[in-house]
């Protein structure tokens, strides 16, 4: 058997009383993808910290090639071809692509700086990363997934040999996660030994050899990328997959928002926006009603319609909410008629990143703190710390900023937000995104509670064991069309085989 070009063997970290690491064992294959899965706090980061020369272990031993190394800094594990690209990028907006491929290794003439040069070589390497980019655009103007094939040319640049991917998608849009998976296995193909740590458990099959879980500071398992995400989810919070789903309520009232052979005619059309074109649903008070469906089908486009977000234009066909005939178009008359919106991109338009949990928190509802038209710090303190225990944000500082608290906790931030005017009906667009399995079941609870106090609640997700799971009906689009309605519990085989257009006409 072919020896592993990387092996870390017992390895242990302590930081204080806290044992972060203990006795940890890992390999990777040269072109092999070895993905990393484990909840906030599992011990991945402090894993990635020693291989990547900026933790230091207590104890262990790692090999590379077969040969003893040990990094006492970055720049070590650097020169040795071992290089993470973090999750937040640690790229120079202010300059060009070839800049930022060549920051502290640039390219002189003489003394002076061969800028020409250095744009030629950085269109080659951008060209070996699959990526179709001039290398004089600035950085500030790239979209996030056009920065992330950005970081991965620059990895190349150092001649990694060993590539460490902290949750790389997490910000990226389908289209562009599609791209960052083929450059993942183009990579592969060439010999490039990949760790890629993600919460995403619907990316593993798509990407993974191997497939290895962390919980508590330890290895508790290691997979074949086609195992059951119900043993995934097992082995990441010690429990079965059904418990991190609350029972359903047997309550469920009047209708809501009732669609009939609606559709959205939008003022301009855009290439790959699919515009609701005959929906038929209903959300009553107390259920949770889950769309399905394959990507670009437009769920995004239904829910961010209802709410007026983004595209402008006018609904045809019936809209009721609580049943009277409802115009909506725009975010005012939505929030009129008791709707709000949690979007898929919570860090691109949920959120804004540099101010403070309670700022963000109150944006959506200013009234209540400003009484005479001034706002008043005691108000503002009480509904803060309110929302902050309602929705177990962690930590509990209304003065932290938002840019600094894990995925989880951001995605709480979003919910308390919108949910700080008391509305009617939720509609939601993949909640769950880019946070660890732990922190799914707190929002699977929270919702469910929320619907037992009389919540409606329209949710798109990617994850289908999510919708089965969670929701008490499932609506299965095509084409910007509704095809299906399932009841609660269909099998994930029914759901994905309307999913995927059997039995539509042509």
């Amino acid at each position: 058997m072919t020896a592993p070009l990387l092996n870390l063997r017992g390895i242990q970290k302590r930081f204080g009383g806290v044992h972060a690491l203990r006795g940890v064992d890992f390999d990777l294959a040269a072109g092999e993808v070895h993905v990393l899965l484990g909840e906030n706090g599992a011990g991945k980061s402090t894993l990635m910290g020693v291989l990547s020369g900026a933790v230091l272990p207590d104890a262990g031993a790692i090999t590379l090639d077969g040969r003893p190394v040990s990094f006492a800094s970055p720049r070590e594990a650097h020169a040795a071809g071992i290089v993470m690209i973090p999750q937040e990028l640690d790229l120079v907006p202010g300059l060009d692509i070839a800049g930022n491929l060549f920051l502290g290794n640039e390219i002189t003439r003489n003394g002076v700086l061969a800028a020409a040069d250095m744009r030629r070589r950085a269109q080659d390497l951008l060209a070996r990363a699959g990526v179709s980019l001039d290398a004089s655009l600035s950085v500030a103007s790239l979209r996030m997934g056009e920065r992330q094939l950005v970081a991965i040319a620059k990895a190349l640049s150092a001649k990694a040999r060993i590539l460490i991917m902290d949750e790389p998608t997490a910000a990226l849009s389908a289209v562009e996660a599609d791209h960052l998976f083929t450059v993942v296995k183009e990579l592969s193909g060439r010999g490039v030994g990949i760790v890629y740590i993600s919460h995403r458990l619907e990316e593993v099959t798509r990407i993974a050899h191997r497939v290895t879980v962390m919980r508590d500071g330890a290895v508790v398992g290691t997979t074949a990328p086609d195992a059951p995400q119900a043993t995934l989810v097992q082995l990441l919070v010690g429990r079965p997959f059904s418990d991190l789903f609350p029972p359903r309520s047997e309550k469920i009232g009047a209708p809501i928002l009732r669609l009939e052979h609606a559709a959205f005619d939008p003022d301009i059309v855009r290439t790959g926006w699919q515009a609701p074109r005959d929906v038929s649903l209903t959300v009553h008070e107390g259920e949770i009603v889950g769309l399905a469906g394959l990507m670009g089908v437009g769920r995004t486009e239904l829910l961010s319609t209802l709410y007026g977000f983004g595209t402008s234009g006018r609904w045809r066909g019936l809209v009721e909410v609580r049943g009277k005939p409802t115009v909506l178009g725009d975010i005012a008359a939505a929030r009129r008629a008791g709707i709000a919106y949690v979007t898929d991109d919570r860090r691109g338009t949920g959120l804004i990143l540099n101010h403070t949990v309670g700022q963000n928190v109150l944006m959506s509802t200013l009234k209540r703190v400003t009484p005479f038209g001034l706002v008043s710090r005691a108000l503002e303190k009480r509904h803060v710390a309110r929302a902050l225990d309602d929705y177990d944000v962690r930590p509990r500082l209304p003065g932290a900023r938002v840019v600094n608290l894990s995925g989880g906790n951001q995605q709480k931030v979003v919910f308390a937000k919108e949910l700080m005017n008391a509305p009617g009906l939720l509609l939601l667009d993949e909640p769950t995104r880019g946070v660890d399995v732990g922190a799914k079941a707190e929002i699977y609870r929270r919702l469910r509670g929320l619907a037992n106090n009389g919540l409606g609640v329209l949710v798109a997700s990617s994850e289908l064991p999510e919708l089965i799971g969670l929701c008490d009906r499932i609506v299965v689009m095509h084409a910007g069309c509704t095809i299906h309605d399932f009841g609660p519990n269909p099998s994930e085989e029914a759901v994905r085989r309307i999913s995927e257009g059997e039995g539509i006409a042509a």
